[in-house]
């Protein structure tokens, strides 16, 4: 029993001295092999410091300390290792183990003295390029030699493993067999234990596996290099992106196989720097792959220590960024392109990119903007107003505070080196990272500088007569406003307002042009200014300007502040009235032209600037009405003679339409013999509800509403109808020619000659047979009216001037109109029996027109007596009661067919004709 529990312990013993033995050994040949991995990371690292050395620069000096420490290392740890592994693998029979470590020793040496070559020539100054080649060379034949021992070793590890097992299986075997339950009892801890030591081997080994694989299956490339940076290891992304095969890359310098000319230099050299320093370091770098094409990578460089910290190499993880860099190029080219200007900031508002537009607007260079953190870029902001931002309150810092963008914010800045203000169009927007996290702003600027310019002239320009300089009808309105809230404010304030327009004004345009007619109105404003004196208020742009508006064609309105009392008002009004009467000298012209002045009076004005304009504009058509040249003051009156008016306006609108208009015709005859000679067409209108209306009543609504060239067109049309009408029906009895009036508006149409053509055409017509009438005033003084006077006299048609002795023409002005017939008005006719003065009138236009080989009528005889003296004096033909009073048609049918029967006078003066 003792002598079987003596072999069990034995034997147990003997197992538990195996399985520690084993263990031992595991844990040698594992210190071993990480030695002979660290020899593999040591030949890498000397070649990639000997690659460093060789390209030079500032980094060979850190790279040839770091190559004499590592030397210095590699050897102490020789003298540590080196008996060890001779020791071990001489004892092994494996002779491929022991010629695997023979290479090694071999290739150690040689690396050694590669080294030791280098440093001499680095000590010595002399060039080490060539020597640093030799040694990047050796040191990729010295990875492999530790590769390769490592690969022995570990092969050298798993067979002592595997016997050692084997004696433990053994031993348990023996065991069983001297005593199962007891043998049992000793075994089973064992195998327990090399159980759960085979299991971490086996982790081990499972967890490197995963690592390379990781490595492998990456699109990342990764290359490992030893401490002299050769490659010792490239993964397949870095074969599929380079086109370097792995052995190819392996032992050879990055730099021998990837470097492109396109390569910043500096980021190079900072690289190489890193590595001597045995520091990490990042980079975005240019490289060429073995077909000749250029990648952009970023690179992730990190030194690789033992477990000693020794520095053993550096893993490269190198990432495709060629797509990212061309947007960034794309996105670059865009900002410099970009009219307006762009700054971007970081998340704590520094400007990290800006764009040369920016740099233009902003008045700053790029450097003095990258890195500043506000808005204003050291200059006060002011917004559109003039008032100054608030610090927070700049649309950048706004953004970055709120994480929302602002639109369309308007920013003031003195920029440039003359300090002059531009104007900016500011919009902001957040930016945010892959997470949605705040991490900057962007502001893009638009100079909108010389637009608001333009904006300010626009709205001076809206406000000021371009032709006078004058202030216009916004001002004039303005003015008013504040006159009247001025007035609600203080009792007792008052105010008046002056509309003036121009008589003949249209006429001079006419006559001689616009551009005489903007040149008096250049010298009227220039009266108007003059004539207003410093203690007069007006209606001025500015306080120091003092003149009167102009709010369209030869209208003015002056505001008159101030003023309590009528009789100051009508001071001022009989200065201007006597100042503009004055005759003006335009382009070598004589003009005259007198104002008619509309007044209101504070007591009279209305609430509101429009309808105080509205009452004064009413006023001052009531004095051209009472004779021009003189003024009117408003009166509520006023407003029904104008609702009137403009009822009148519609209604007649409306009888054009609807033909209640008529004409009817009053005889011309000879004063010898008393035969008719002519009929002069009259306008009539028969109201539906009011009756007849008096030509008096709507011939001046007519004439100011646009209305007489159609009403017009309409007595030509009708008369000359009738004549032909007559002639038909008559034969001799009919009248010889008819007569129409003409207006200013349709003497100055271009087509009238065209019309009367054709309406004596269509009427089967001579021209002679119709008479065309116009006032003394139209003939005398508008040259495009003689000239549509000429045109209608070479077309045949005959001309007369009605009305003579009203207007502005003299007898000796007579022979340059181009007319056939003087008529003689009748307020000379009624008083010629009486007035030995009328009586001479009379005679010298009769003598004057019988010289000029001209007809002559008198108007408005009514009596015997009138008739006789017409006679006697000369004149040929005569109109009026006396002979008969205006007939419809019909009627004057009759009347002729009756042989000219005289009809009863009526004993009240004859009404005024149209």
């Amino acid at each position: 029993m003792y002598v079987a529990i003596a072999v069990i312990a034995a034997a147990a013993s003997l197992s538990i001295w195996q399985a520690s033995s084993a263990e031992g050994q595991r844990a040698a040949d594992a210190e071993l092999i990480d030695y002979a991995a660290g020899r593999n990371v040591f030949a890498e690292r000397l070649g990639r410091l000997a690659a460093e050395m060789r390209g030079g620069g500032p980094g060979s000096a850190e790279a040839a300390n770091a190559l004499r420490q590592h030397l210095t290392e590699s050897r102490a740890l020789a003298l540590v290792f080196d008996p060890t592994l001779k020791a071990r693998l001489g004892r092994d029979v494996a002779r491929g183990t022991a010629i695997g470590l023979e290479r090694w020793l071999a290739a150690r040496d040689r690396l050694w003295h590669h080294a030791e070559v280098v440093l001499a020539r680095v000590d010595g100054h002399d060039p080490a390029a060539d020597a640093a080649s030799a040694l990047v060379a050796e040191a990729d034949i010295g990875a492999a030699a530790a590769r390769a021992l490592v690969d022995d070793l570990r092969r050298l590890s798993q067979a002592r493993s595997r016997a050692a097992v084997a004696w433990v299986r053994g031993g348990g075997a023996l065991t069983l067999l001297l005593l199962g339950v007891l043998a049992f009892s000793v075994v089973e801890p064992t195998v327990r234990a090399v159980r759960r030591q085979h299991g971490r081997l086996a982790d081990q080994a499972a967890e490197l596996e995963r690592q390379a694989l990781v490595a492998e299956r990456t699109d990342n490339m990764v290359v490992i290099t030893n401490a002299e940076r050769r490659i010792v290891w490239v993964n397949d992304a870095f074969v599929r992106v380079t086109g370097f095969a792995a052995e190819r890359a392996r032992g050879r310098l990055p730099s021998e196989l990837l470097e492109s000319p396109r390569a910043d230099p500096a980021t190079v050299e900072r690289l190489l720097d890193a590595q001597q320093r045995g520091e990490g370091a990042s980079a975005e770098l240019v490289i060429r792959s073995a077909d000749g094409t250029d990648h952009w990578v970023q690179i992730d460089l990190q030194p690789l220590h033992d477990r000693h910290g020794t520095l053993t190499g550096f893993i490269s993880v190198q990432t495709e960024i060629t797509a990212l860099v061309s947007d960034r190029l794309k996105t670059a080219a865009l900002m410099a392109v970009l009219p307006d200007g762009v700054v971007v900031r970081d998340g704590e508002g520094r400007v990290t990119a800006v764009n040369p537009a920016a740099e233009r607007m902003l008045g700053l260079q790029r450097d003095r903007l990258v890195g500043q953190s506000v808005d204003d870029f050291g200059q006060p902001a002011v917004r559109e107003n003039g008032v100054a931002f608030e610090p927070e309150e700049l649309p950048g810092r706004w953004t970055l505070r709120s994480g929302i963008g602002r639109s369309d914010e308007v920013l003031g800045l003195r920029s440039g080196p003359d300090g002059s203000q531009r104007w900016l169009l500011v919009n902001t927007e957040p930016l945010r990272d892959a997470l949605g996290q705040l991490s900057g702003a962007v502001s893009c600027f638009v100079d909108i500088t010389e637009p608001r310019r333009l904006q300010d002239q626009l709205a001076t320009a809206a406000r000021t007569d371009a032709l006078t300089g004058l202030p216009n009808r916004s001002i004039v309105l303005e003015r008013i406003t504040r006159a009247l809230d001025h007035r609600r404010r203080h009792p007792g304030y008052g105010f008046a307002v002056l509309f003036m327009d121009f008589d003949r004004f249209k006429q001079v345009n006419d006559t001689h042009g616009h551009g005489v007619g903007d040149e008096l109105l250049r010298q009227v404003a220039q009266r108007l200014t003059a004539t207003l004196r410093p203690g007069d208020a007006v209606a001025r742009v500015g306080h120091e300007q003092r003149t009167a508006a102009r709010i369209g064609g030869d209208e003015f309105v002056i505001v008159l502040e101030g003023v309590r009392a009528e009789a100051p008002v009508l001071a001022i009004v009989g200065r201007l009235i006597e100042a503009l009467n004055e005759p003006y000298v335009v382009c070598g012209f004589h003009v005259h032209s007198g104002a008619s002045i509309g007044v209101v009076l504070d007591p009279e004005a209305d609430a509101t600037a429009d309808s105080v304009l509205r009452d004064a504009d009413t006023a001052m058509y009531e004095a051209k009405r009472a004779g021009r040249g003189r003024h009117a003051l408003f009166d509520a009156s006023m407003h029904e003679r104008v609702a009137q008016a403009l009822k009148m306006e519609t209604e007649l609108r409306q009888a054009l339409r609807a033909r209640e208009l008529s004409v009817v015709y009053q005889p011309i005859v000879d004063l010898a013999d008393g035969q008719l000679r002519a009929v002069e067409a009259l306008v009539r209108w028969q109201h539906p509800v009011d009756g007849p209306v008096p030509p008096s009543a709507f011939i001046p609504v007519a004439e100011d509403s646009g209305l007489i060239t159609e009403l017009g067109l309409f007595v030509l049309q009708t008369a000359c109808a009738q004549l032909a009408d007559w002639k038909r029906k008559l034969g001799a009895q009919a009248p010889q020619r008819v007569g129409v009036n003409l207006s200013r508006e349709q003497l100055r149409q271009p087509r009238l000659i065209d019309e009367v053509r054709a309406c004596l055409e269509d009427n089967g017509l001579e021209p002679r047979e119709l008479q065309l009438e116009v006032t003394e005033s139209l003939a005398a003084q508008d040259a495009v009216v003689l000239d549509t006077l000429a045109g209608l006299r070479t077309l045949g048609v005959s001309l007369a001037l009605d009305d003579f002795g009203t207007g502005y023409s003299s007898l000796s002005c007579l022979h340059k109109m181009p007319i056939d017939t003087v008529k003689i008005d009748r307020s000379f006719v009624a008083d010629a029996e009486g007035s030995e003065y009328h009586r001479v009138v009379i005679q010298a236009t009769l003598s004057v027109a019988r010289t000029l080989g001209m007809a002559s009528v008198a108007e408005g005889i009514e009596t015997d007596g009138q008739a006789a003296l017409m006679l006697a004096l000369g004149c040929q033909l005569g109109q009026g009661y006396r002979f008969s009073r205006p007939l419809d048609p019909g009627a004057l049918t009759r009347w002729l067919r009756a042989g000219q029967p005289q009809p009863q006078l009526l004993p009240e003066t004859a009404p005024a004709r149209s």
